[in-house]
């Protein structure tokens, strides 16, 4: 009975971190790709929050530099400044500061949120404190009131999901691996292992084509796990105003030149 208490726990807790983290920090705080009720969006964001995402805050404004200035400088983990540094190494040792003026404008839509001002703590390292302190108090009630199976499992499916798009930062801007569909202007690739693991965010060079459509996985055999979950969402009325690529947009990105 615990093997499969385990397993079934494990996964159902990383899907609401992994979802928390695609679903929530980055198609829709980074992207605004669509809406769902206040309610709703702090729940889906409490997944990636609770398995050490850090501030949305932080974390969008991250994002959208690497947006600006992907695989050139200024791009705050890409691999070209290092494996290790794309993976792990830009949170602790980064070669990007952001200010809290930049950050202001960078992110003015997160700032207008009491709850995201909250969590970001004056744009200070205590934001990532802040984010443990209560990751900590939330295990610790998972150990209380389920015990340790549920809490071993929990832990692990929280580990798992933090490293996820960690490897679309390593594994998805390399040449060696994956495939370029669409000319995107950096070294984006869509990657197929990545996007399983990742819940659809693999796609990676569909995403910097499209930076603002909520599909990723576009194309035959592309399966995007976040999609198809916004679909379950949109059919009880969760989700409006969803952004997809119109038809002449991916037809002309189609027929351009990749290289």
């Amino acid at each position: 009975m615990s093997i499969w208490l385990f397993l079934g726990v494990f996964l159902l807790a990383y899907i609401y971190h992994g979802v928390g983290i695609t679903m929530g920090y980055h198609r829709l705080l980074s992207h605004r790709s669509y809406k769902v009720p206040k309610w709703l969006e702090y729940l889906i964001v409490s997944g990636g929050y609770l398995c050490l995402e850090g501030s949305p805050i932080f974390w969008v404004t991250t994002h959208r530099l690497h947006h600006r200035y992907s695989d050139k400088v200024g791009d705050p983990h890409s691999p070209l400044d290092g494996q290790w540094h794309a993976f792990l190494g830009w949170m602790y040792k980064p070669k990007v500061i952001i200010s809290a003026e930049e950050s202001r404008i960078l992110a003015p839509d997160l700032y207008r949120d009491a709850l995201y001002r909250f969590l970001h703590v004056n744009h200070s390292h205590k934001d990532g404190l802040l984010c443990l302190f209560i990751s900590l108090v939330y295990r610790a009630a998972i150990f209380y009131w389920l015990g340790p199976v549920v809490f071993w499992a929990e832990l692990l499916a929280s580990v798992c999901a933090f490293c996820a798009p960690l490897l679309v930062n390593l594994y998805c801007h390399k040449p060696e691996w994956g495939y370029q569909t669409y000319p995107s202007g950096d070294q984006s690739r869509n990657v197929l292992w990545v996007a399983l693991l990742s819940f659809g965010e693999g796609w990676h060079n569909n995403h910097h084509a499209l930076p603002q459509s909520a599909r990723f996985g576009l194309n035959k055999g592309e399966f995007d796990f976040t999609w198809q979950a916004l679909n379950c969402l949109k059919m009880f009325g969760l989700v409006s105003d969803i952004r997809l690529p119109k038809q002449n947009k991916l037809a002309e990105l189609e027929t351009a030149d990749i290289s």
